[in-house]
Formats: structure tokens, sequence, C-alpha cells
């Protein structure tokens, strides 16, 4: 990856996201909605991906054969020509106003086999649902988060905006896989007590969704 593209993102995310798409042919179209820096593209076009599309509200990124659209996701409905095989939604979705228009941007573009991925701090957590029952604020929401994260995301919530756009969930997971980056250790030392009791199926901090077209 060209070092001068910050990854704007968890540490380690991008990495992590890799894995889950080693198995898509090199000629598969890539959409990346709210692309920023260009780092997650760059990435990709490194490992052969070449069909490369980003829509940010800023500045177009300096990646190499990239198409770009300057759109703002929230208010812009760009029209593109074409369907991706692939639509990522990296650390995004918790900015915006109207995270419906990203999802239905989404079920437009994407083709009838393809996947899109989507990922924003979880709020599901059990370190995350014992900071909000002691402190009524969420964990990267509250003052020590990002300013511009304004929304949070509710799983069964998403889930409904996604039917609504005929998109389904086909799979929910969270990073890191074991340690916290964002919890302190009171709260990672309590929740690890509450794990005795209590479920915990989403641990990690950051929350991942996998969609696809739902089944006619």
């Amino acid at each position: 990856m060209p070092p001068h593209l910050e990854e704007r993102t968890v540490a380690g995310l991008h990495d992590f996201l890799e894995r889950e798409i080693i198995d898509l042919p090199r000629s598969t179209a890539i959409l990346d909605l709210g692309c920023g820096s260009g780092a997650w593209l760059a990435r990709l076009r490194s490992r052969g991906y070449e069909d490369l599309w980003g829509i940010d509200a800023g500045a177009q990124p300096q990646v190499k054969g990239l198409s770009f659209i300057q759109a703002n996701l929230d208010y812009d409905r760009p029209r593109i020509e074409k369907r991706f095989g692939l639509i990522t939604l990296i650390e995004v979705i918790e900015h915006l106003e109207n995270p419906g228009a990203a999802l239905r941007l989404i079920s437009e573009h994407l083709s009838d086999d393809g996947v899109a991925l989507i990922t924003s701090p979880n709020i599901h957590s059990l370190r995350s649902r014992l900071k909000f029952m002691l402190t009524g604020q969420l964990a990267s929401f509250d003052e020590k988060g990002d300013p511009t994260h304004i929304t949070p995301v509710l799983l069964s919530g998403i889930c409904k905006v996604a039917a609504h756009f005929g998109l389904t969930i086909e799979r929910c997971w969270t990073y890191p896989l074991r340690k916290s980056l964002i919890f302190g250790a009171p709260i990672r030392s309590a929740a690890a007590m509450l794990r005795l009791v209590a479920p915990d199926p989403l641990p990690g901090d950051t929350l991942c969704l996998r969609l696809n077209r739902r089944a006619r």
C-alpha cells in the first residue's frame, strides 16, 4: 500500500477485511463508498484488482486507475451505469445522517451475486452494553470518540432497513477477535466477569456485516 495513503480506520481492520474477499476473481468490479484517502482501494489494486471505483465528498484519492465520483452519501444520489461484485462501506455509516441512502445505493448497484461489506463501531458487545448501563453513553459515540460519529448501528434496525431495499445480512461478526482497542481495564475486567452469566456473541470493537441480495 502506498505509504502516503492514510488508513482512516481501526488499526488492522483493512488486513482483517481483506481476508474476506480473497476468493473474489481479480476481474470483480469494486465500489468503495466513502473511500476517503483511497487506502482500501490502493490495497486492493496492489492485490491485482483493477476495476476500482470510489465515491467520497472529498478530493479524488491518488489511486492509479480509480474511477472516482465526488458525492455526499447523505444528500446526493450518484448515477452509475454499472453493477458491482463487491461494495464496501468501511467505518462510514456511523458518520451519516441518513444511512438508508447508502443502503439504497448499495441495492441499486450490487450485482445479483455480489456482496457488500459494512463496518461500524460495535454497540452490541458486552463491554459496550456495560459502559452504557454505567454511564448512559455509547463507546465510540461519547466525548472520547470521533466527534463526527453520529449514528450508532443497531443490528435489528439495519436488518429492517436492508430488507426494505431487498438486501439481507448473511453474516455478522466482529473485530478484533480478542483484545479490545478502545476499552480501559475496568470495563474489560467487569465484562470478563459478566461473561460467566451473560451472553456476548459479538464481543469485538467493530461490527462487520456481509450483505447480499435476498432470494426472491
